[in-house]
């Protein structure tokens, strides 16, 4: 750090080594916040929680985050950063557009499947305004950089022929009918419900399969019917998320 700061500018280092040390705590917080959450849910995450878990004195909590509305949106930028930096990467696949989107499914339902349900935590319990504006201007920032990633997916394909829009729709409309169908998926899937289990056996449920629905009925190219996109999903980890492949492979071996 402190060979890209002049030399004699004491004050100056002293200040990025403060904001340094500042960054990382929350960050640590952020992360035992986020594992409170995955293991017992939203309602057992609270300050006070939070403090025991990281043994940092209640104060110094409450310093970095004044309420556990402004901690849950705290989680859920950071969150939003992560999955779009994910997505920026995802679209570089070398592949036709809805290959693309079959890439942004398997993360979702795969190394972001805990980001995936922050935000879905955010949305349901109404939280996007319960915190200060620094959070929320990232919060809304990371959000948009998100929805114009998967709108310019949707635009690729209408721009090659593989999509051909209904009179009057554009590409926002087919993008927020894709996205209502995944979380609404991803809902239902989580739940504990015996009678939601019993159909989602019924339909033969599995990770993307709405999408997939939706797609073929627009028509949009190539028709699940048409293509191997089991072999898609292979190439996308294999092309552009190789290290995701290994550190599944070592999971795998290490399991036994």
């Amino acid at each position: 750090m402190s060979g890209t700061i002049p030399k004699g500018n004491k004050k100056v280092r002293e200040l990025m080594i403060k904001n340094d040390v500042k960054q990382k705590r929350e960050t640590f917080m952020l992360d035992q916040a986020r594992k409170i959450t995955a293991a017992e849910g939203l309602h057992a995450l609270t300050l006070p929680r939070l403090a025991e878990e990281t043994g940092y004195s209640k104060p110094t909590v409450y310093k970095y985050f004044p309420s556990k509305e402004d901690l849950i949106v705290a989680i859920a930028a950071q969150s939003s950063a992560i999955r779009a930096s994910y997505y920026e990467r995802a679209v570089t696949f070398q592949a036709r557009p809805r290959e693309k989107l079959y890439g942004f499914n398997a993360l979702n339902f795969g190394v972001l499947h805990p980001y995936f349900r922050e935000m879905l935590d955010l949305h349901i319990n109404r939280l996007s305004f319960q915190s200060g504006g620094t959070r929320q201007k990232e919060l809304f920032k990371n959000g948009n950089r998100e929805l114009e990633i998967h709108a310019g997916v949707v635009r690729e394909a209408i721009e090659k022929g593989d999509l051909i829009l209904p009179k009057g729709t554009d590409e926002y409309q087919i993008l927020f009918s894709l996205m209502s169908t995944t979380f609404g998926g991803y809902v239902m899937r989580e739940s504990d419900s015996p009678v939601m289990k019993k159909w989602f056996d019924r339909i033969r449920f599995r990770d993307g399969i709405f999408g997939e629905i939706i797609l073929d009925g627009l028509g949009w190219k190539p028709l699940s019917t048409e293509w191997d996109y089991k072999e898609t999903r292979k190439r996308f980890f294999r092309e552009v998320f190789p290290e995701l492949l290994e550190e599944a492979g070592a999971r795998r071996k290490a399991s036994g």
